[in-house]
């Protein structure tokens, strides 16, 4: 869980909690320890997820200032799907509840892959389910408080390929110029529109941003969407400007900056041809921008 969020209400710590990673079967093949891709998924298939969490309650109620112990606290887990941040659709919800004389959970979920689209999200979480007989201030009793979590994110299907980003020193990585103070710096040079899409850009998070950074840990929705629309009004801008023609554009291959800008050029404007969004930019500049900061909303930065 991450330590940095601020709850107004005692939490439980590392101490009192263990937790397994998650083992992910495929059509009832043995379990592996799931990463972010899946491979070998299809529509056909049926994933199984398994992991095992174990609360050592009695330190977990001293942990949580409810000394009679009596405070009721469940295991949930949210299986989402679908592209973004966030999950378009919750396929289920697993829950059980965690007594003072068992604290063991196995959880093991059977999703049927015809539910599932691009992304699998397995959102954790411990909540409160009644709220205990004497509690102080700070002892959460709320029902749904949320006492821990974590989540997971799978790809099942290809997406939109991914750009390293790093936390750095801009003093040290620019120098004393004006940009050295800005939150974020997108390293990239627009020389050959050929070249993979992965090692073509990078992006940097000022060292002394640190709220950007908390917020990007966080992955706060307004700070990510910002971001992703940057970079790609960064990319589109350039490309449009570079090329003169569709036929141009039409010839890189798939996987190249150059594909990638194409793409978000027709998801920001379907139907539309390569006139249409050079118009766009040399006399709407303002409009140009705006729709990346639309489609930034359903994209994530990787």
């Amino acid at each position: 869980m991450n330590r940095r969020i601020a709850f107004p209400y005692l939490t439980l710590s590392e101490a009192s909690t263990t937790v397994s990673c998650w083992q992910v079967s495929l059509n009832g093949g043995p379990s592996v320890p799931a990463e972010d891709y899946l491979p070998h998924w299809d529509a056909a298939s049926t994933i199984t997820m398994y992991r095992h969490i174990r609360v050592d309650m009695p330190l977990a109620m001293t942990e949580l200032s409810a000394d009679n112990g009596d405070l009721g606290m469940a295991v949930r887990v949210q299986i989402g799907t679908g592209a973004g941040r966030l999950p378009q659709q919750l396929v289920k919800v697993d829950s059980q509840d965690l007594t003072a004389s068992n604290g063991n959970i196995h959880v093991a979920i059977e999703i049927p892959g015809e539910c599932l689209s691009t992304v699998l999200d397995l959102f954790t979480e411990i909540i409160v389910t009644s709220g205990p007989s004497n509690a102080s201030l700070i002892t959460p009793s709320s029902p749904g408080d949320r006492l821990w979590q974590d989540r997971l994110r799978i790809r099942i299907e290809g997406v939109e390929p991914r750009f390293p980003i790093e936390v750095t020193d801009f003093q040290r990585l620019l120098g004393h110029i004006p940009a050295a103070e800005s939150p974020w710096y997108l390293h990239w040079s627009p020389q050959d529109w050929s070249r993979d899409f992965h090692g073509a850009i990078r992006l940097f998070l000022n060292r002394n941003s640190e709220q950007l950074i908390e917020r990007f840990e966080q992955q706060d929705g307004p700070t990510l969407q910002a971001l992703l629309a940057d970079i790609m009004s960064q990319v589109c801008e350039r490309f449009v400007a570079d090329h003169d023609d569709q036929g141009a554009i039409d010839a890189y291959e798939s996987g190249t900056l150059g594909a990638q800008a194409t793409a978000w050029l027709q998801q920001s404007w379907p139907g539309r041809d390569f006139g249409f969004t050079r118009s766009l930019l040399q006399n709407r500049p303002g409009e140009f921008r705006s729709a990346f900061l639309a489609l930034a909303e359903t994209r994530e930065v990787t």
